[in-house]
């Protein structure tokens, strides 16, 4: 009796340490790159510092009232969620008309539009960055060019140095960019969608939109979520292409937190009231980040 509770312990003993041992290194890296920078920021937060001077003083919640009356924190913040909300509506959006397209409405050359669509997700942020700067370039730009050859006026200021427009237009950069992405990760949701119920739907009368609407949109309704979740999060924590194209400027009208951050850190060396910017940033992304997958965990 004793020999068959030892040989049914083993098992699980030895069940045990194989995730132990699968899960370990994982475990070191994310508490090396992710948890341990997290207590470091959050306990930082409490205190005013800089990277020159090893002295720290205590100051409490000093750092978050400064963010709370800070107008530049509350812009960066606001753009931050212009940018959330607008790179779903484009990329989600556009991605999942695209994704259609290629699945049922184009027969003939889905795999040559669908390496072009994506291919700008392939190249990086900065060089995304220099391309549309030269397109979007007030003096030698296509798109000045364009906009006058249709008989209309191009900003005055410049497509990314008007305070009004920038965001924008960086806006329809980063879709550039990243639709592709989308399209393919909702493509290949749409793929997974049983033929039959299209035929099944066919029958009754349901076809083309209708079809879409009430089959394919409740059918992808996981996929479409995980692509709002990526994207939320890549629009909460954007930098390079902000950085690289504007810097945050016009006159504050592109700062995101990102921007807003490394500008307290590295150039104006508050390296207190950046990790409390940045401890403000981790529970908003958080936050958004639970409320979706409790929605996805609705169906």
């Amino acid at each position: 009796m004793s020999k068959k509770i030892t040989m049914a312990k083993r098992p699980a003993m030895s069940s045990a340490a194989g995730t132990a041992f699968l899960l370990g290194p994982a475990f070191v890296l994310c508490s090396i790159f992710i948890f341990i920078p997290a207590v470091l920021a959050i306990v930082g937060s409490f205190y005013e510092f800089s990277l020159t001077s090893p002295e720290r003083r205590f100051v409490a919640f000093a750092n978050y009232t400064r963010a709370a009356a800070d107008p530049i924190f509350w812009l960066a913040l606001r753009n931050n969620l212009i940018i959330v909300v607008g790179s779903i509506v484009l990329q989600v959006g556009f991605g999942t008309v695209l994704a259609a397209i290629l699945d049922r409405g184009l027969p003939k050359g889905s795999t040559f539009f669908r390496t072009v669509i994506f291919a700008p997700m392939v190249v990086s942020s900065v060089a995304v960055a220099v391309i549309w700067l030269i397109i979007l370039d007030p003096n030698i730009g296509a798109l000045n060019a364009l906009v006058k050859a249709t008989g209309l006026s191009p900003p005055t200021l410049g497509w990314l140095g008007d305070p009004d427009l920038a965001i924008w237009m960086l806006l329809i950069v980063a879709a550039w960019q990243y639709t592709g992405f989308m399209m393919v990760l909702i493509l290949a949701g749409l793929q997974a969608v049983p033929k039959d119920l299209y035929e099944a739907a066919a029958l009754d009368g349901a076809r083309g939109v209708r079809a879409f609407r009430h089959i394919t949109l409740p059918a992808i309704r996981n996929v479409l979520l995980v692509s709002v979740l990526i994207t939320t999060i890549g629009g909460i924590k954007v930098f390079d292409l902000i950085y690289a194209t504007t810097q945050g400027g016009p006159a504050d009208a592109t700062q995101v937190m990102g921007t807003y951050i490394y500008r307290q850190a590295f150039t104006l060396n508050n390296m207190g009231y950046a990790n409390a910017l940045s401890v403000v940033l981790l529970v908003l992304a958080v936050l958004l980040g639970v409320l979706q997958l409790k929605a996805s965990r609705r169906t």
